[in-house]
């Protein structure tokens, strides 16, 4: 039997994953109705219904979802075929994907060190929250919160995770000061939106839940913005110890009641069909030395 087109497959394998026409169109710069025409080709040429058509919403049938599983992953398995041919030819780039307070507070700080070592290799960065998914990202190596690993991707611990209440030193010693975890009630209390249970938390372990008014927090689309909130004095941050050694140092931040939480830590996620890669293998190493000055003073900070 031939193939079918390959827009037909194409157009298929995005509705099946978006369960939307018009996602999938979005996705591939078509109309709805061009995919729709698509997916209704590849029908008619394979002799089997792939969806079921409801008013507002399509269902895969369940020899569509068996086909969408088969397709997607020959297409995962073209995508990491290309990445691994571009890679390969171009060794000179290397890209890494991380999360943004990661990136602004302890890579991108530290990545001139990494040029000066190897100048004839370029980084591309780009930022997420989200895991390193084989097939959809082209990133050689990825900085991760948390631990991933699987039977393709080869993950490794950098340093451990630890937060601490810090402010600005004036915030710190204005009205009757911070020296107690009762005292924070007084204060805004900054968070990540990405992060709501970090305070809860906090409070839980010092032993003194509280039941924060709505106008005593205030809510910032990441962490790193909660830090510069602390820094210029809006209220008081829980931080990564790993991500404000300079703040901490200058005196630009400071922690008003040193009981830090244990947190989960950051790991280098590769995947191992690039681990022999020279590029990443220059970079893994760099990166380790990296982390193992993090982690001291991860390490020192919690004893």
């Amino acid at each position: 039997m031939s193939l079918p087109p390959l827009n037909a497959l194409r157009a298929f394998e995005a509705t099946a994953r978006h369960l939307s026409f018009k996602k999938a169109a979005d996705e591939l710069c078509v109309t709805p109705g061009a995919i729709s025409r698509h997916v209704m080709r590849l029908e008619e040429a394979l002799g089997l219904k792939l969806f079921t058509r409801h008013h507002r919403k399509i269902e895969l049938t369940p020899e569509g979802l068996r086909y969408s599983r088969e397709i997607g992953d020959a297409f995962d398995a073209i995508a990491r075929a290309t990445a691994n041919c571009t890679a390969i030819v171009d060794d000179a780039i290397l890209k890494v994907k991380l999360p943004p307070t990661c990136a602004i507070r302890w890579f991108v700080p530290r990545l001139a060190q990494f040029y000066a070592r190897h100048p004839d290799i370029s980084v591309q960065i780009s930022t997420s929250h989200e895991p390193l998914e084989l097939g959809r990202d082209t990133a050689d190596v990825a900085i991760q919160y948390n631990r991933t690993e699987s039977e393709a991707l080869r993950c490794e611990p950098l340093f451990s995770g630890l937060l601490v209440p810090v402010c600005s030193r004036d915030l710190a010693s204005r009205g009757r000061g911070i020296h107690a975890a009762d005292d924070l009630a007084q204060h805004v209390l900054l968070k990540s939106i990405l992060r709501p249970r970090d305070w809860p938390r906090w409070f839980a372990m010092v032993g003194t839940p509280q039941d924060l008014a709505p106008d005593r927090e205030l809510v910032l689309e990441n962490a790193s913005l909660t830090y510069e909130g602390a820094e210029k004095g809006i209220g008081v941050a829980l931080a990564q110890v790993a991500f404000i050694e300079e703040e901490l140092r200058a005196g630009r931040l400071v922690v008003p009641v040193a009981r830090p939480l244990p947190d989960p830590g950051y790991f280098l996620v590769i995947p191992r069909d690039r681990a022999r890669l020279r590029k990443v293998r220059l970079f893994r190493a760099w990166l380790l030395e990296e982390a193992v000055a993090a982690q001291s003073a991860v390490t020192s900070f919690a004893a």
